[in-house]
């Protein structure tokens, strides 16, 4: 049995160096080029005539934000619509963020600083 074991153990030894070793000859060495700098590196001066290192190396320009910016207006208004009244946002119904009922209810107060009463929603 002991024999029939470590024949075992010794043939999965041998198969998965096999395999390991296509996958480090599968994949090619390559040495990428740096990327050329955007301006000659040195010191500059900005528009007030104050001295900085200016390394040459520029941000890529990505619009993923500005992407985000226009779609994500257009995505919640599907799903997060909360009505609206002369009050605000009235989310009586809907549940929080962590995870209770919303319950709303129109309060009239007294605001000492315009001096009159004020009807208010109050949600908790």
């Amino acid at each position: 049995m002991r024999k029939l074991l470590l024949i075992g153990v010794a043939g999965a030894t041998l198969l998965g160096a096999a395999a390991i070793g296509q996958a480090a000859s599968a994949q090619a060495y390559v040495v990428y080029p740096t990327p050329a700098p955007a301006v000659e590196p040195g010191y500059r001066y900005d528009a007030y005539g104050r001295p900085y290192y200016d390394d040459g190396y520029r941000a890529p320009d990505v619009y993923v934000g500005e992407a985000g910016s226009a779609i994500g207006p257009a995505l919640v208004e599907g799903y997060a619509s909360v009505p609206y009244d002369r009050y605000g946002p009235d989310p009586n119904g809907m549940v929080a963020p962590d995870g209770h009922r919303i319950k709303c209810k129109l309060d009239d107060t007294y605001d000492g600083r315009l001096d009159r009463y004020i009807t208010r929603r109050v949600c908790n």
